[in-house]
């Protein structure tokens, strides 16, 4: 008999930081688009506005944050309107914190699943940020619908060539919430209460970016530093592409740079722990 070499399963004793195992993604890839659905349908079941709630959720913070930072504050927002400004920044914002919480809780969430079934842990976690980048699909097109008013009215430029730079801002901001949550969500496994510093950190950093006013008003010492968090040269850039300004390509450089390095080390990370953790919870 002819001597098999093609093995299905390999198991060993070593825990490889590199062995991602990425294959199986593509074997089980009718597991990850029933958990896409079931993750788009479980959030909007038994609302009385079911799938609404994607529109109006920006929508309801845009205004609110129109009426507290843009007229009570005054804070400028440039040549961009208002309206288009905050809700620019507010897109981005979701996608990446939305992201990032659906990632973290991952061994949590799924600890009964896990402790049954074999599947590649990591569909769980994809099939979060696929669902959130079906959101921010139709939040983008409420964006458009918007801004197409504003461009007939000739308050913001016609679309260029540089938007073709938008799916890589986009991209960009939903591989670092998955990174951040997948090294995030071997923390969570182990010392449950950081749940509450986490989420107090993660306001924090919503006004350390510039959701709410523009990137121009920081200065001196901390503009370096504060160009070095992701989420700057991911929401300048998205507002410059729409509204006419320049884009940071040095910035936007070390941003993709940050954002590999930090999701090689979440996927390593969590394919080294996933199978401790698992037996841990």
């Amino acid at each position: 008999m002819p001597e098999m070499n093609d093995w299905d399963w390999e198991i060993d004793a070593g825990r490889r930081w590199f062995r991602w195992e990425l294959g199986d993604l593509g074997r089980y890839r009718d597991l990850l688009l029933r958990l896409v659905r079931r993750d788009l349908l479980a959030n909007y079941q038994q609302t009385m506005l079911g799938a609404f709630w994607i529109l109006l959720q920006p929508i309801l913070t845009t205004l609110v944050y129109w009426v507290i930072f843009g007229r009570i504050v005054k804070v400028p927002t440039g040549s961009a309107p208002p309206l288009l400004f905050y809700l620019s920044g507010i897109i981005v914002w979701n996608f990446f914190s939305d992201c990032l919480n659906g990632t973290m809780y991952t061994f949590l969430t799924n600890a009964q699943m896990f402790n049954k079934v074999y599947f590649p842990r990591l569909i769980v976690p994809l099939s979060g940020v696929l669902a959130h980048g079906v959101r921010l699909g139709v939040q983008l097109v409420l964006f458009f619908g918007i801004y197409v008013y504003y461009a007939f009215s000739g308050a913001v430029p016609a679309p260029g060539l540089d938007w073709f730079l938008l799916p890589v801002f986009f991209l960009l901001t939903g591989l670092f919430g998955l990174g951040m949550g997948l090294a995030v969500s071997v923390l969570t496994a182990r010392y449950r209460d950081l749940d509450y510093t986490l989420q107090f950190v993660l306001r924090l950093w919503m006004f350390a970016s510039p959701v709410v006013y523009p990137a121009g008003l920081v200065h001196g010492a901390l503009r370096p530093w504060f160009w070095l968090n992701p989420l700057t040269p991911l929401i300048e850039g998205f507002r410059a592409v729409c509204f006419g300004g320049a884009v940071d390509y040095t910035y936007l450089g070390v941003c993709a740079f940050v954002v590999i390095l930090i999701l090689v080390g979440g996927v390593s990370l969590f394919k080294r722990q996933e199978r401790r953790l698992t037996d841990f919870i």
